[in-house]
């Protein structure tokens, strides 16, 4: 009886987070609202197949994408988001999040930064990435360069996080392909209501 009142609550407790509402629980504070953000907010799905579509039309290695796909048997290759304000959540366990900043209007995307938490309960755990948000008739389309180094705890953007930018000093494309990882896109639907 021991083990499985045990067993019945320790599975609560992990489902109860997924309960806590978008922008609450972020290392960075509460959220913050962002205008050039106004047309994403909401619940986003992954989209696989039109992720991997797109990613052969940017001519990603065919390896890559069969890998994609293999991973994606066993668990998503992107969480689905819910967008509110500045702050993108990944619902799952642990709950992830991107805590976005410095945006701004750059060709046709929003373009900015974002710090990433695989885990928002664990704010050590971040890396820094541009984005590039952009909407293709009713889909999210998300671009992201990754830093590959782990984030540096000196780093201003640590401390400032302006929440907006400017194309003209944006550093998305000029990042040093050593430090960055390529653009990556990624595409989600709206979830149904």
């Amino acid at each position: 009886m021991k083990v499985r009142f045990a067993t019945i609550l320790g599975v609560a407790l992990l489902f109860s987070a997924c309960d806590k509402p978008p922008g609450s629980g972020s290392p960075f504070g509460n959220s913050t609202p962002a205008p050039l953000l106004q047309p994403f907010q909401g619940a986003w799905q992954f989209d696989l197949e039109k992720t991997l579509a797109l990613w052969k039309e940017e001519g990603v290695d065919e390896k890559e994408i069969a890998q994609a796909r293999s991973i994606s048997r066993l668990f998503p290759v992107h969480p689905n988001l819910k967008i509110q304000n500045n702050v993108a959540v990944l619902p799952g366990s642990p709950e992830g999040e991107y805590f976005f900043f410095a945006l701004h209007q750059h060709d046709q995307w929003v373009c900015g930064k974002a710090w990433h938490h695989e885990d928002r309960e664990d704010p050590g755990d971040m890396s820094k990435c541009y984005v590039r948000l952009e909407l293709k008739g009713a889909d999210l389309h998300m671009a992201q360069r990754l830093e590959e180094d782990a984030a540096d705890p000196n780093d201003p953007d640590v401390t400032t996080q302006p929440p907006t930018g400017s194309a003209s000093t944006c550093g998305a494309d000029a990042a040093p392909a050593t430090a960055w990882s390529p653009w990556r896109s990624y595409i989600f639907v709206r979830s149904p209501s």
